[in-house]
């Protein structure tokens, strides 16, 4: 291999890909990019895709050198003291009025802070207000999952998708990779073709890659394409999810083989001629899908807005494309989504269609029924995604399909059985035994853990276990920074859910956390941190106030608010 990119934490070979194409500096130096590892020259014979020397590399993405560490955060300083006992019983009084004034109802919101200054172990519970009650996290669940699968996997571990080929068969490998194809990371990534110009990542070129490679191994004869995405369960839908959410993008399926976040894009045309708005601009394209679709769509007039949408049924690809389309989807809107059935499946059918335009013949498309020899060889690039960018993403941006497939993986990583949700309530028990002490027990108590994103209303955590799941984080050396700059930044415009809050923080502070909201539930977890590198960690969790999110999210803020002045005064 010739040298490294750097992608998050993890430097990772690389030749064929490299970061560029007008990447900001802030893209460079916090990427969330899938690399790709091509094969050795010997295993795809004339493979179309070679490495490129750089005449003039910059040391940021020179694929020719070790680069160095992307900047980061500051490392906060040292705290030298701890606050007096006086101050925190003061600041225990302070956020209790403030509950009391947020008047949200009885037994509706629970709270902790907890002083990270301690060592190992659950920092010190300075504020508890019905901290040990069961609440529905929401998306707060998503520092459990991510913390989760840092713990179970590590913070250099790699994603791996490939192909392997064992005779006339070819499977594609699935290992529970979100960011497989997600069309967010195309930004960051360009290549050279075989004729040394630059090109842009995107769905046709990464499927091209391996349709290249397979065409060329496989020759004249005939092969089987098979998927083997056994690593998780293969219930993509969880039971406790709300059904009407089906086909909206933040409630894709989850499968051990994902591409493209599982959901099909569409800029449809209503300027084009015929009787119809035109919806043939499909990422990816799926020929077949399009040819099978009805379109009852309709173009609108000067006075109507665009109300288009596609719907299918739960378990079915078959698309119907709906509503009203005004003008023209150009590339710089956002595209249509509806979620597809069953990715691993649709991910075969997909690399299909691209190998029979490239005169492969294919005798059948299947599902593995077992993993492929262990003499079947590599076929094309293998794809490899650091789990820090992911972390990252998932937190910062809410993912969902993101906490899934780690909470998923970290289950298949401690259990040896394919990652699914029945087993994810023990082993989050477990890691947190691990991580907060076997006299934690009493903590755990009240967590039950359904899914990793937060979608289900069956999950149950408590403020005083998010506060120590948090500090046992801030305790781990190895862990820390990157657990800590996956979460938003508050007032940081370009730095996730939290960008629009917390604006008014005294000067020095700041807030690291993960909102989160499902109907008539709003929390917030996370750490306050002060000029001085004090640290608390805290979570304000509101259940039954769908009449007032407005007010949830405000206590958030000013019990956040609070603990920061905390840290000023004392």
């Amino acid at each position: 291999m010739l040298g490294a990119v750097v992608l998050g934490l993890a430097a990772v070979p690389l030749t064929a890909l490299m970061m560029g194409g007008g990447a900001s500096a802030s893209n460079v130096a916090r990427p969330m990019s899938p690399p790709i590892e091509p094969p050795a020259p010997e295993t795809v014979p004339n493979a179309p895709l070679q490495p490129v020397p750089d005449p003039t590399p910059d040391p940021a993405v020179d694929p020719r050198r070790e680069a160095p560490p992307p900047p980061a955060r500051p490392i906060r300083p040292v705290a030298t003291h701890r606050a007096s006992a006086n101050s925190e019983s003061a600041l225990a009084r302070r956020i209790r009025e403030l509950v009391n004034a947020a008047k949200l109802g009885r037994n509706a919101v629970s709270v902790s802070v907890r002083a990270c200054d301690d060592g190992d172990g659950p920092g010190r519970e300075i504020v508890e207000i019905d901290g040990d009650r069961p609440m529905i996290p929401a998306s707060n669940m998503k520092v459990v999952s991510t913390g989760a699968a840092l713990h179970a996997l590590g913070p250099d571990f790699e994603f791996q998708t490939r192909v392997v080929r064992d005779g006339d068969t070819f499977t594609i490998v699935g290992d529970g990779d979100p960011a497989f194809g997600d069309p967010a990371f195309f930004k960051n990534l360009v290549y050279k073709d075989a004729d040394g110009r630059k090109q842009h990542l995107d769905e046709e070129s990464l499927l091209g890659f391996w349709a290249d490679a397979i065409a060329a191994a496989a020759g004249d004869a005939p092969i089987r394409l098979l998927v083997d995405d056994s690593i998780f369960e293969q219930v993509f839908w969880h039971d406790g999810w709300n059904p009407d959410d089906r086909l909206k993008r933040y409630a894709a399926e989850v499968s051990g083989l994902n591409f493209h976040r599982n959901t099909l894009h569409f800029r449809p045309d209503a300027t084009v001629g015929g009787s119809r708005p035109d919806w043939s601009d499909m990422r990816p394209r799926a020929g077949w899908l399009l040819d099978s679709s009805r379109n009852i769509s309709t173009r609108g007039g000067p006075k109507d807005g665009s109300t288009a949408w596609i719907s299918r049924l739960p378990e079915s690809n078959d698309l119907t494309f709906r509503g009203v389309v005004k003008g023209r989807f150009s590339e710089r809107s956002d595209p249509l989504e509806v979620t597809f059935h069953d990715p691993p499946m649709l991910l075969a059918d997909l690399l299909a269609e691209r190998l029979q335009d490239r005169g492969v013949t294919i005798t059948s498309v299947g599902r593995a029924d077992r993993p492929a020899a262990s003499t079947a060889t590599t076929v094309g690039p293998v794809v490899r995604t650091p789990i820090a960018p992911l972390v990252e993403r998932c937190n910062e941006e809410s993912q969902n399909l993101y906490a899934e497939s780690l909470l998923k993986r970290a289950v298949h990583a401690r259990t040896g059985r394919p990652g699914s949700w029945a087993d994810a309530d023990a082993v989050i028990h477990d890691i947190a035994l691990e991580r907060l002490g076997e006299d934690s027990a009493p903590v755990l108590a009240s967590v039950h853990i359904s899914d990793g994103s937060g979608l289900s209303r069956n999950n149950r955590v408590t403020a005083s276990f998010l506060t120590a799941w948090l500090d046992s984080f801030d305790d781990d050396p190895t862990l820390r920074r990157l657990y800590v700059d996956s979460l938003s930044r508050g007032g940081d415009p370009d730095d996730g859910t939290l960008a629009k809050r917390f604006r008014d923080l005294p000067e020095g502070c700041r807030v690291d956390g993960k909102s989160g909201y499902i109907n008539g539930v709003s929390t917030l977890s996370g750490f306050v941190t002060s000029p001085d590198g004090r640290r608390w960690s805290f979570s304000v969790l509101c259940n039954d106030v769908a009449r007032d999110i407005r007010g949830a999210k405000a206590l958030q803020e000013r019990v956040a608010r609070a603990v920061a002045l905390h840290g000023l005064s004392s």
